[in-house]
């Protein structure tokens, strides 16, 4: 081999070893940006979506670890007097005797000591004068119940070990059970509760509690559990005609007071009667008069002559009114009422808790019009009810017309300051649920769902004299005896659709 073709042998190996050394590196510098790319990947999903859905978890857990630190610290030993005081639902013009407030205070006493006494005396003055009374309890035995049973209950920021509130759900359901009519056949049906407008959805929250409870306490506290619930779910089913706030034709029936929210809460009983007893020959009854009753909740003056197949009913053959407006909104206490409209969807999606937790498929009719209702709270203009509110909607938009996470209605809110609990689980059932189907993007359940946490977060977490008590209410700005309580039960409900597997 001659001395060029020595040479150029040379270059061309040295050629063939760079361009080797050059693909290498490419090839390694290919695949480092796409291992990066996957860690990178891995890290978003890990810090973005779904650590922001484990962030929000934990913030939802906190602030109802912080309600339960009032209702089983505060409430429990000494806001009791209120809840028995304001039990007696006297008029103004009515004074307490001596008699009565002896009782009341007794009542006080023992529920204090609670771990003394075989039953608390749940005290109230006659079946239809027992919300006050039972309301709030049933509301706790719902909120702790759920709370012990998917195991977000946490000691520390409560301040009560689990089983001292297990124990003391299950003094309140065995107590408040005690004092249902199906527990005293023989005695006189006036003294106890039970088959009146709300006693189905006290029933209903206490039996739910009991239920997801039933291995840890005795088999005769729970007897009594059933017994209240077979009466209250019969009664529905056999002894109840549907109310509805307008006939067929629409001629208002009951003026200024739709019977959709207290439809929608005497139906989850029927619903949980349907999943403790499920080798009744019942069932078909209930599970009918459930259908009926759900689809007559929320049914609207154009639904009564309508085609619609629900759940294999047809809609125009199971109506003989409707409850809400053709726009969503509903009449209740002699106003166009934005709680009242909030109230039907909670109970609603309260039946859909039920179907959850027991892992059964949710039927329509417990769906049915939802979506209007919560399109209703974005989109209808308040100015045809009220001219000075022209362009502004239930659910609060800036002059941007950007959400603000504040809520609006014609007229005043009897009920005193909104609670956003609330909201934030009508959000929350728009986005599990797909009721905001045919919203605007900008108006999307999650979007309201964000602000409306962040309201309540800034209550939960307002000082009450100094301190963080875990109230959602400060004295004087809610009316409603059952209003921390209530918007525990919402964020339980909530945790419930959005978190529980």
């Amino acid at each position: 081999m001659n001395t060029s073709k020595a040479f150029l042998h040379s270059k061309l190996k040295a050629l063939v070893v760079l361009l080797f050394v050059i693909s290498a590196c490419l090839l390694f510098s290919v695949n480092h940006t796409l291992a990066a790319a996957d860690t990178r990947t891995e890290t978003e999903s890990e810090s973005g979506s779904g650590q922001k859905l484990a962030d929000e978890e934990s913030d939802l857990v906190r602030i109802m670890n912080l309600n339960l630190r009032y209702i089983l610290n505060t409430w429990w030993p000494s806001e009791k007097d209120y809840v028995y005081a304001a039990a007696t639902s006297l008029q103004s013009d009515q004074q307490l005797t001596e008699e009565r407030s002896l009782a009341i205070r007794n009542s006080a006493e023992a529920f204090a000591d609670w771990k003394n006494e075989e039953i608390l005396p749940i005290l109230y003055l006659s079946r239809e004068q027992a919300e006050n009374g039972i309301r709030p309890v049933s509301h706790a035995i719902y909120c702790i119940g759920l709370a012990l049973y998917y195991d977000y209950y946490d000691e520390e920021i409560v301040g009560v070990s689990k089983e001292d509130a297990e124990a003391m759900c299950i003094k309140l359901i065995d107590s408040v059970v005690e004092e249902h009519r199906s527990n005293h056949p023989d005695d006189q049906e006036d003294r106890y509760w039970g088959d009146s407008w709300q006693s189905p959805l006290w029933a209903e929250n206490i039996a739910l509690g009991a239920w997801l409870l039933r291995d840890q306490m005795a088999p005769e506290i729970y007897e009594k559990v059933e017994r209240m619930v077979l009466d209250e779910a019969d009664t529905l089913t056999y002894d109840f005609e549907i109310p509805y706030y307008m006939d067929e034709d629409g001629t208002i029936v009951y003026p200024g007071d739709t019977k959709g929210e207290e439809l929608a809460w005497r139906t989850k009983i029927l619903a949980l009667a349907c999943f403790m007893f499920p080798d009744s020959e019942k069932v078909s009854d209930w599970s009918d008069r459930l259908e009926r009753m759900l689809i007559a909740s929320t049914a609207m003056p154009d639904d009564v002559n309508s085609g619609r197949v629900v759940d294999g009913l047809i809609v125009g053959d199971v109506l003989s009114g409707s409850n809400v407006n053709e726009d969503g909104t509903v009449v209740n206490h002699d106003r166009v009422h934005i709680d009242y409209m909030a109230t039907i969807l909670e109970e609603m999606g309260d039946t859909v808790t039920v179907f959850k937790i027991a892992d059964a498929p949710v039927p329509e009719a417990a769906v049915f019009n939802l979506d209007k209702i919560y399109d209703g709270l974005i989109y209808v203009d308040l100015g045809k009810f009220d001219e000075k509110l022209s362009g502004r909607n239930f659910y609060l938009r800036d002059e941007k017309g950007q959400p603000t996470g504040e809520t609006k209605m014609p007229g005043d809110n009897d009920w005193g300051k909104p609670g956003y609990a609330i909201y934030y689980l009508l959000d929350v059932m728009a986005d599990t649920l797909g009721l905001d189907e045919d919203v605007e993007e900008a108006y999307k359940g999650y979007v309201w769902e964000e602000l409306h946490f962040e309201k309540m977060r800034e209550q939960i977490y307002s000082e009450t004299d100094g301190e963080i008590t875990g109230q959602f209410f400060q004295p004087g700005e809610n009316y409603f005896v059952s209003g921390e309580l209530f918007m525990m039960h919402n964020l339980a409900e909530a945790y419930v659709l959005k978190y529980a597997v």
